[in-house]
């Protein structure tokens, strides 16, 4: 037998294992995302705060295991950033830079088109509580993001499906407007 075998195959079962960990944290991480936008939206302040804080938590083991997985772990944090934005901007009317965060331009640009959805529905949910000025403050915050990306074009295979994102935040952004002009006429 090849002397070297039982070495490559501790090696390559170390990086299994490290996947697998990679892939359940995760997979953690965007439940804990989703629930804690869904905890914004329903203005459950206390626990939108607690679900982001695990959310820190859990971001901050997959960082310490994902070196040689991050393709395995984009989606993650991309969760994590839109989650993060839309609080920064519910709390503090503030769209937090890549730097606050901690990640990567990837994870940063596409978290950032995805919470331009996340903002039209405060945008509307605050048109149906007869606070047009809020929906005016989403729509703004919408058009800042679409307008500063507008220009990027980037391949696939360079910024996974951005181009999706860029379209599906152009066609938010029109119908936000049309839905809040449409009540201003009323």
């Amino acid at each position: 037998m090849i002397n070297d075998i039982k070495q490559v195959e501790k090696k390559i079962q170390d990086l299994e294992e490290q996947r697998e960990q990679v892939l359940s944290l995760s997979r953690e991480l965007i439940r804990n995302a989703g629930k804690a936008i869904v905890a914004m939206h329903a203005k459950d302040n206390a626990k939108a705060k607690k679900l982001l804080s695990d959310m820190e938590a859990i971001r901050n083991r997959l960082t310490d295991v994902e070196s040689g997985f991050e393709y395995n772990s984009l989606q993650a944090h991309q969760e994590y950033v839109e989650a993060r934005i839309l609080d920064g901007i519910i709390a503090k009317k503030k769209i937090l830079g890549m730097k606050e965060l901690g990640v990567d331009e990837k994870a940063y640009t596409l978290g950032l088109m995805d919470v331009v959805g996340e903002l039209k529905r405060e945008a509307i949910d605050s048109l149906l509580n007869n606070n047009p000025k809020a929906a005016e403050t989403y729509y703004a915050f919408m058009v800042d993001i679409y307008d500063s990306t507008l220009h990027l074009r980037f391949a696939n295979a360079v910024l996974p499906d951005f181009r999706r994102k860029q379209d599906s935040a152009r066609i938010q952004v029109e119908n936000t407007a049309s839905e809040i002009l449409r009540t201003k006429q009323k």
